[in-house]
């Protein structure tokens, strides 16, 4: 981190695209039923993934990139694309298992990095992450 502005700012993206994680994890906690007769529910999931798309493009310089490999930025701006401008090829499975296996993994690359990146230590308080277990 260059100065202690930039990583407040960093923080407090990450911050959101957790807190986004968390309103996947209660999107999926409503079970597969209920996303498949749920138009809302459904639209409330593109919503999760093109707000984690936007941050995670507001966040990710080359070098942030590259000290976060395990995610993949690619995939998650072409999602975020997908879902805000081409939603009529939307596959809604492909997009709830996105949000039940993807974006958990995502949330646990992201909090590793702050962790190491930021100071904060295992035991830290988290003010984000409800319902990952995060």
């Amino acid at each position: 981190m260059s100065n202690r502005g930039d990583s407040r700012t960093v923080e407090k993206i990450i911050a959101d695209i957790l807190d986004a994680a968390s309103a996947s994890a209660e999107i999926v906690s409503r079970g597969k039923d209920a996303w498949s007769e749920d138009r809302i529910l459904r639209l409330a999931g593109e919503a999760v993934i093109n707000r984690i798309g936007r941050r995670c493009g507001q966040q990710t310089s080359r070098g942030r990139r590259a000290a976060i490999p395990g995610v993949a930025w690619d995939d998650i701006r072409a999602n975020r694309v997908l879902v805000a401008h081409i939603y009529h090829r939307i596959d809604y499975d492909i997009l709830r298992a996105t949000l039940a296996h993807d974006v958990p993994r995502l949330a646990a690359e992201l909090e590793r990095w702050r962790d190491h990146e930021l100071g904060r230590g295992a035991g830290a308080e988290r003010e984000t992450g409800r319902g990952l277990g995060l």
